[in-house]
């Protein structure tokens, strides 16, 4: 394999490495993603229930309020005029007081979360199925080698968008980034279910978020902008565990959970789960700005873990670490 050399190499093709890898882009400077996995996406992946129906594995939504920053409301309107990116208006309630709903409008990727990434960062040079074991300098410059010693990729500068377990891993070893491993030991896991139904369940909500020991948020998929349902069901919810569940539960205990809640008395279908070990983090134990920058060493960190652990953290981390690193934006 022939390395290539750029000005930035970005490990991880989540929200986070996909947005600055975007940013980066607009501005001229030439980067390069590295993903572990087989495609854009991160915690955004979707997942294939049959070859005409797919559902949002991880993460729901962004959030959409007047409070964000310009450069992310100018971009979030330009993502809606663009077409890959619709308003979701939906009723939401609390597990605890189901019959209080209210109006909520957040946004979400059409047809499924990963579309944003593959639209902003699919025209990237992207390495993917290749894992970043070790980074060294060589003459002045990184080297992002994998577990053979292989040179990947060669850079003037490097940023690290993993999650923190994984961040601390590649970069314990360099000054400034002992962090990582205090919000590594802080990482929450997540059990994700899709459970199909065939009638309607007439439920007053979309979406159910709090107010239950096992069930941190529920989510009618088929309510979502763009989205149908599988062939044959009427309903497919999307069940996430709460992070206290995920340490001893399973997604069957989920199912249970949410039809005694409700009184469902029809059969679910189960359509799939996945078990996120590094889901969300607890952004409690770290305070700051929300990216690490070592400028003598030209390597960096940015992730939704740094900010407020979800996407609009990640978009918030890798637009301060942008700006930190190529000031004239």
């Amino acid at each position: 394999m022939t390395s290539v050399s750029v000005e930035v190499a970005i490990i991880g093709a989540g929200t986070a490495g996909c947005f600055i890898a975007s940013l980066l882009d607009e501005a001229g400077v030439s980067c390069r993603l590295l993903e572990k996995s087989r495609g854009l996406g991160g915690r955004c992946s979707r997942r294939r229930i049959d070859e005409n129906y797919s559902v949002d594995l991880g993460a729901p939504e962004f959030a959409m309020n007047a409070d964000l920053d310009p450069v992310l409301l100018a971009k979030q309107q330009a993502w809606i005029r663009a077409g890959f990116v619709s308003a979701w208006q939906r009723p939401s309630a609390r597990f605890d007081a189901t019959t209080d709903t209210q109006m909520q409008t957040t946004l979400c990727a059409t047809p499924s979360m990963n579309t944003w990434h593959k639209q902003i960062a699919g025209h990237i040079d992207t390495l993917t199925g290749s894992r970043v074991q070790r980074l060294q300098k060589s003459a002045g410059r990184w080297q992002l080698l994998d577990a053979d010693g292989q040179v990947l990729t060669e850079a003037d500068k490097v940023i690290v968008t993993s999650p923190a377990e994984q961040a601390y891993d590649l970069l314990k070893d360099f000054d400034g980034f002992k962090e990582c491993k205090t919000v590594a030991d802080a990482s929450l896991a997540q059990y994700v279910c899709a459970v199909g139904f065939s009638q309607p369940l007439n439920l007053s909500a979309d979406v159910y978020r709090g107010g239950h020991p096992l069930l941190h948020t529920a989510i009618r998929e088929s309510s979502k902008p763009a989205r149908g349902t599988a062939r044959g069901l009427a309903e497919v919810w999307m069940l996430h565990s709460t992070f206290a569940a995920a340490q001893h539960d399973s997604p069957d205990a989920l199912i249970e959970a949410f039809c005694q809640h409700f009184a469902i008395e029809q059969t679910a279908q189960v359509l799939t789960s996945h078990y996120w070990r590094l889901s969300r983090h607890d952004t409690s134990v770290r305070q700051g700005q929300p990216f690490i920058w070592n400028d003598a060493l030209q390597l960096g960190c940015c992730a939704d873990w740094l900010d407020s652990g979800d996407m609009q953290g990640a978009l918030n981390s890798s637009l301060q670490l942008f700006r930190a690193i190529h000031p004239a934006q």
